[in-house]
């Protein structure tokens, strides 16, 4: 990855960022976060996503955002690995998104 963990908090602007394993073990996090719960869940809620996706042909998962009242989270698929953010609630999430997704390209 091209830079560490905290100044992509800045620059995504969001509150919280890790990089886990496909199943979903933290790798590296930065942020207020617990991360061991946020990458859990994005790698359950990626393994539904993903059957979603294969029911309708819609090729592989790359990225995606939920939107909450309280946050919004982001993930990012990459091979073998998967970036998850968390942050504010907004109401456009998909800038944040790309760029997230961009990351460490």
């Amino acid at each position: 990855m091209k830079e560490n963990l905290g100044s992509l908090v800045k620059e995504l602007k969001v509150q919280a960022l890790a990089r886990s394993s496909e199943p979903g073990e933290p790798l590296e996090s930065a942020g207020s976060v617990d991360a061991d719960t946020l990458c859990a869940v994005a790698s359950i809620v990626a393994g539904q996503l993903r059957n979603v996706g294969e029911a309708l042909s819609a090729g592989r998962l790359e990225r995606w955002y939920l939107v909450t009242e309280q946050r919004a989270y982001y993930v990012s698929e990459r091979s073998g690995s998967r970036f998850v953010a968390a942050g504010e609630a907004v109401k456009n999430a998909e800038a944040t998104s790309k760029a997230l997704h961009r990351v460490g390209r």
